[in-house]
């Protein structure tokens, strides 16, 4: 049978967007577990096999997820395997993208209104990459620094920030930030997708994603 029959995934960028999804969520909650594999697998290009899968988990009713036989402990632990090749094998900047952008934002209920935030695992992510971006922009404020990078990753409207906002803040015209930020971006292209070549080889290997990308 061809392999990409039996990966689990995709691609690297499907992988790692699921895992962290699945892996926020809490091991004895089936039905949030089931929500974030649905929502994930609906927001990237799907193979047949695993369109029947995401049919499977949007009809499964019971206490286990059907995702192509595994329930959902091993679900779990397949997703856990990728995250920890994103921690163990992946130089600090390009986890530090990975865990920046896919990981989990936090949100508390106070009086009645819902407040977003990074999880810690995103504040260190940003701290690690802002500290490696500070010598390429000598003359910007370090903290602006840390918010541009928030913004840049920001996955939640509420936790958007502006490019006024910074220029407020800290002062300067909001075009040096504008283009700043552009160059971050660049760099955090480049990063995310030397990590996902670097991924890709093992993962092929061990039938987690089916195709070189």
């Amino acid at each position: 049978m061809d392999v990409s029959d039996e990966a689990v995934f995709e691609d690297v960028g499907q992988a790692v967007h699921v895992s962290f999804l699945i892996m926020a969520q809490d091991a004895k909650q089936d039905a949030p577990l089931r929500a974030a594999l649905i929502r994930a697998m609906e927001s990237v290009q799907l193979s047949g096999r695993q369109r029947c899968w995401l049919d499977q988990l949007r009809g499964e009713s019971s206490g286990r997820i059907n995702f192509g036989g595994l329930d959902s402990n091993e679900v779990r632990a397949q997703c856990s395997m990728v995250l920890q090749a994103v921690k163990h094998r992946l130089p600090k900047t390009e986890m530090w993208v990975l865990q920046a952008k896919y990981g989990e934002t936090d949100f508390e209920d106070v009086n009645g209104k819902r407040r977003f935030a990074f999880s810690p695992e995103r504040i260190e992510a940003i701290k690690g990459l802002a500290d490696w971006f500070r010598p390429m922009f000598p003359l910007l404020n370090p903290l602006a620094i840390d918010c541009m990078l928030g913004r840049l990753f920001a996955n939640h409207k509420q936790l958007d920030i502006t490019v006024r906002d910074l220029a407020a803040s800290f002062g300067g015209n909001r075009m040096t930030y504008q283009r700043a930020s552009k160059k971050m971006q660049e760099h955090l292209r480049s990063l995310e997708s030397y990590a996902f070549e670097r991924l890709t080889p093992s993962f092929v290997a061990q039938g987690v994603v089916s195709v070189f990308r």
